[in-house]
């Protein structure tokens, strides 16, 4: 690894329209040369604060109720300007489109108020070559005083030349008996415009069948943060309000809006495995495991 990391340091949410837009036309591979393997990124934005009128959009699009504290996921959508900051900058290796969210893995330790001021602190460090091509991780951390509320390590692949299917290799490990599902609905075509201003997942393969075309996509396709927010909608509403969770999500096959999804559980040694399928096809479009801590 690098010795000394890329310092970003904010005390308002960057903006970062202009980077990304020079990062999207930039020539930069698909593949980082391995001497810049070991770049590393801190970014760090002091006294980070929701907007109001943005957690309020979240909320709706997401159906979730105003309780007086953050959304679990919400605190990604917070840090997405702090990630964007990293992955425009003019030193970063990776081409942005086509980056592939792979993973989260969040623990929510304490619940955050509404209008709470808290520390946010990214760090990104190294890229790694895998058999699917090059993956790294950023890790998300908000707290204050040295104790931690929330943090997250999200997880990105840049793939291997692949069919444009979308399509992953099936995951090892034991599948449960779903049975049937305890939730359907349907996913609008402007999911993802709706869902793109309240989270800042501009990402164009989200927000148009037009813009998703030129990526090989038919229709665009859901935000699979949209999609999990909806989840935990429902898994969250018999918890209480101040639990401290831990959530492990992983990212399937894409959903081409508009769709249909069904939401199935399982019961696992005090956890809540759970897998959102594409219907009619039955494929899993995301699935994971929320526990209390």
């Amino acid at each position: 690894m690098s010795d000394t990391p890329i310092s970003l340091q904010y005390q308002a949410p960057p903006r970062n329209g202009g980077a990304l837009v020079r990062s999207l036309f930039a020539a930069r591979p698909a593949q980082a040369p391995e001497a810049q393997h070991g770049i590393r990124f801190d970014a760090r934005w002091q006294g980070a604060r929701a907007n109001a009128a943005r957690l309020a959009q979240y909320r709706e699009v997401c159906a979730l109720p105003d309780t007086g504290t953050l959304p679990l996921l919400y605190v990604h959508a917070m840090a997405m300007p702090l990630h964007m900051a990293i992955l425009s900058h003019a030193r970063f290796p990776l081409r942005l489109l086509g980056l592939v969210h792979w993973s989260n893995q969040i623990e929510s330790l304490r619940p955050i108020g509404n209008d709470e001021g808290l520390d946010m602190h990214c760090t990104l460090d190294g890229i790694q070559t895998t058999e699917r091509g090059q993956s790294f991780a950023i890790h998300t951390t908000l707290g204050a005083g040295g104790t931690v509320a929330w943090r997250e390590t999200s997880t990105f692949l840049s793939p291997l030349a692949r069919s444009k299917s979308g399509k992953k290799p099936a995951a090892d490990g034991t599948e449960p008996d779903w049975g049937p599902p305890v939730a359907q609905w349907a996913v609008a075509a402007n999911a993802g415009r709706r869902f793109a201003g309240p989270s800042g997942d501009w990402n164009p393969i989200h927000v148009s069948a037009l813009t998703a075309r030129l990526f090989g996509y038919p229709r665009a396709i859901a935000h699979g943060m949209f999609s999990a927010a909806r989840c935990l909608a429902l898994l969250q509403r018999d918890l209480p309000v101040n639990a401290s969770l831990a959530l492990d999500l992983r990212f399937k096959r894409p959903l081409l809006i508009p769709g249909q999804v069904a939401l199935h559980t399982a019961q696992d040694a005090g956890s809540t495995r759970f897998v959102l399928k594409v219907q009619p096809s039955g494929e899993p479009h995301i699935d994971g495991t929320l526990h209390r801590l």
